[in-house]
């Protein structure tokens, strides 16, 4: 994907790219001289270091100090380029505020963003530890200095060509040198977790270089092609680059030409380093540092929202001693928006599933009519496509807003461009009701306006998970947005042991039917729909199970082993035995999604994942005994818009590339 200046109106026009600045009507919250760095919530903290508790004092200056004033943007007239001032406080940002982070970064300018010079190395220069809560405005935040140091890096480097060939002036030379130096070496490598989190950082770039003549960003993510990236970076200037880490090693270890255009590059920054620890990037992070100049002459900013024992052992290998510790977390700061309700219901059965989950899309669309926004988050990408598959059909007819109501779908098995395609269309959505559903692709850092319900169906990966699929919602001044957890019987323990300091309520299932069935009376009497909806309650396990008995048996096995691959691993982290996370994923593909038997799985299988075969014990905890008279061999045929439902030929048979027992995706 070529994101250079010239691409700017094509990219803007696909949504939105910056965070949201969420410092409207908040006030900052005054963090000055923290001696050690303070966990944001224990219940976020590994369990291992809530017993010994933080270790890591930051290393030289003082921690940052925030006042209580929010500083505006036009304070940095003096020590930032004009174009970039532009940029943020006319077109197109059209800023005012600065937002917690940003006040405690941008006034190190323009000391922050000075060239090294071995000669001066007590310069404002400084490596940056910043610890900072998803949705605030970070991004610009760490885009800004980049900006800075490589605008003064190419100025720098053309005075020095003069310099060097003996002349005291030579304008002509000055700007070839300059331009000569665009093209050869990179201004700065941004490291990111996502493709979607790095296309937006790119983006938001390009639209802080708005007003800067041939300033460009390069991107580097896994899912686009090679060949493209490589024949963009072969052309126009390399101000700035954005990156994932598996694509960004790649190129570094195949490509000569990005080896030779990185290994001067003076800036590094890690945006969400916690989440690129989480997913096992550490090796990654260390290779591609090795491939960069070493410091102190690299200059490295980490952005995290959490600083775990891990995190503080990058930056003890990373960043420079004297390196400085910003804390934008305060501590009596919650680690989820404070100011959005949230709730869990825990299923009497896993029966009420999809019935809770309408509802909860029901309630929403009532309390917001036409502006209605919701994100599903789902453990897999097998659940993640029944669910997509199942709300296209029943939002037509048991939703209030019917056929109006717009279903996205993303997840892994999607190719980058029709994620980035369904991602841009739901961000621009501003229809009466949407619904995005999504595996953890959408999880951490992408920003989606206006979003006003996040629903989780089943436990997420960890407790920092539960926070960051929250934090999209409620962002920024809006006083609208809510969070729903729903759970089966057995995932109870996530709330119990996880989710200690989170203010979660508890929500019945009946509690929200009632809640629900008032809405809908109220809204029919005031809208006066052409059809009106309570009746349409009374009908919902009717029209639930009209659907269901046309899924595909083979689905929903998959489905069903995807969710055991994935649950298994986490049984210690819900105190739960596996033989009863096994039992509990049976009944929910016979009671949640109609299949008239429990899927068989080999003993062989079972013993590999260290579950003992005790099936008897297993059929008697549940009640297994429904038959809708739907047959056993029903095929997947896949390749559809919902590849969930039977195949009208039964006697085809599709083709995989591995066994189904081993589908964890």
């Amino acid at each position: 994907m070529k994101t250079e200046k010239g691409n700017t109106e094509d990219l803007n026009e696909r949504g939105t790219a910056c965070e949201t600045l969420e410092v409207a009507t908040m006030k900052v919250a005054s963090m000055a001289r923290l001696p050690t760095v303070r966990w944001a919530s224990f219940a976020a903290q590994p369990q291992s270091e809530q017993s010994e508790g933080p270790t890591f004092t930051p290393k030289g200056p003082e921690t940052a100090d925030i006042g209580e004033d929010q500083p505006t943007f036009s304070s940095l007239r003096d020590k930032i380029n004009p174009a970039v001032l532009k940029a943020i406080t006319v077109k197109p940002f059209n800023f005012t505020t600065m937002s917690v982070v940003q006040a405690a970064v941008l006034p190190m300018l323009p000391g922050l963003a000075v060239p090294y010079n071995a000669k001066e190395p007590s310069s404002g220069r400084q490596d940056l530890l910043v610890k900072a809560k998803t949705g605030t405005g970070k991004t610009l935040a760490f885009i800004v200095p980049a900006i800075e140091a490589r605008l003064k890096a190419i100025d720098a480097y053309g005075k020095q060509a003069v310099i060097d060939a003996g002349l005291g002036s030579d304008p002509q030379l000055e700007a070839r040198a300059r331009d000569v130096y665009a093209r050869t070496h990179a201004g700065c490598l941004i490291i990111s977790p996502t493709r979607e989190l790095a296309t937006q950082i790119a983006n938001e770039a390009i639209r802080l270089s708005h007003h800067i003549k041939g300033f460009e960003t390069r991107l580097f993510v896994g899912g686009e092609s090679k060949r493209m990236q490589m024949r963009d970076w072969m052309h126009g200037s390399r101000d700035i680059v954005v990156a994932t880490p598996g694509r960004i090693r790649d190129v570094l270890e195949s490509e000569p030409e990005v080896t030779k255009g990185l290994e001067k590059t003076p800036m590094l920054i890690l945006d969400e380093a916690d989440t690129l620890l989480e997913m096992g990037f550490r090796e990654e992070i260390s290779a591609i540092a090795d491939f960069l100049p070493q410091k102190p002459e690299r200059q490295t900013f980490m952005f995290s929202a959490t600083v775990s024992r891990e995190i503080q052992q990058v930056a003890r290998e990373i960043l420079n001693k004297n390196h400085l510790f910003v804390n934008c977390v305060s501590e009596d700061s919650s680690p989820v928006h404070a100011h959005v309700p949230q709730y869990h219901t825990v299923l009497p059965s896993a029966g009420h599933q999809i019935p809770h989950l309408l509802r909860i899309l029901a309630h929403d669309q009532l309390i917001n009519p036409q502006k209605s926004k919701s994100i599903i988050f789902l453990p897999t990408t097998k659940m993640t496509q029944l669910f997509s598959t199942l709300l296209r059909e029943l939002s037509k007819t048991m939703l209030p807003a019917g056929r109006q109501t717009h279903v996205y779908e993303i997840h892994s098995k999607r190719t980058q461009a029709s994620r980035t395609r369904m991602s841009d269309t739901f961000r621009a959505d501003t229809s009466r009701a949407s619904i995005l559903v999504s595996s953890d692709v959408s999880a951490r850092g992408v920003d989606y306006p206006g979003v006003t319900r996040i629903i989780q169906v089943g436990i997420p990966s960890r407790a920092e998970q539960y926070v960051h699929r929250v934090g999209r919602t409620g962002r920024g001044d809006k006083s609208y947005g809510r969070a729903d957890l729903i759970l089966l019987p057995w995932e109870i323990g996530f709330v119990t042991w996880q989710l200690t300091n989170i203010p979660l309520k508890p929500l019945t299932v009946n509690e929200l039917s009632t809640q629900v069935k008032a809405l809908a009376e109220k809204f029919d009497e005031t809208s006066q729909p052409a059809t009106p909806y309570a009746p349409v309650l009374d009908k919902f396990d009717h029209h639930i199970a009209s659907l269901l008995d046309q899924l595909d048996g083979d689905a929903i096995r998959e489905t069903m082993m995807s969710m055991l691959g994935y649950y298994i691993p986490h049984s210690d982290q819900l105190r739960v035995q596996k033989e009863v996370m096994l039992a509990g994923l049976k009944e929910w593909a016979v009671h949640a999604c109609g299949l008239p038997t429990p899927p068989h799985i080999s003993a062989t299988f079972l013993e590999k994942l260290g579950i003992s075969d005790s099936r008897k014990r297993n059929r008697s905890s549940f009640d297994f005994n429904r038959n809708k008279g739907r047959g056993d061999n029903s095929h997947w045929q896949g390749g559809s818009r919902a590849p969930f439902y039977k195949a009208k030929n039964e006697g085809s048979q599709r083709s995989f590339g591995r066994s189904r027992e081993n589908s964890w995706s």
